[in-house]
C-alpha cells in the first residue's frame, strides 16, 4: 500500500494565513509533496503546480488553496 499525503495536505491547507505567502515557501511545499508523493498522477499533477506557480516573490492564498484542494481530490480513492 503506498504512502498518501492527504495529512500533509490538510495541515498546508490549515496552515493558510493571510492573502499572500512567500513564493518560495509554496515552492519548497510542493516539492515536500512530490517526494511523498504515492505514485506517476499525483507526482505529475505536483509537477504540473511546480510549473504554474505564479508571480515573483508571492502567491495569492487562494492560489495556494485551490492547488491544495486540486491535490487532496486525487489522493481520495477512486471507485473501481
Amino acid at each position: 500500500m503506498s504512502f498518501v499525503p492527504s495529512t500533509e495536505i490538510a495541515e498546508l491547507t490549515a496552515n493558510i494565513d493571510g492573502e499572500l505567502i512567500d513564493r518560495s515557501r509554496v515552492i519548497d511545499h510542493l516539492l515536500d509533496l512530490r517526494i511523498v508523493s504515492p505514485g506517476m498522477t499525483f507526482t505529475a499533477q505536483v509537477d504540473r503546480l511546480l510549473g504554474e506557480v505564479p508571480g515573483k516573490s508571492v502567491v495569492d492564498a487562494a492560489w495556494w488553496r485551490q492547488a491544495l484542494e486540486q491535490l487532496a481530490a486525487s489522493t481520495e480513492p477512486q471507485p473501481a
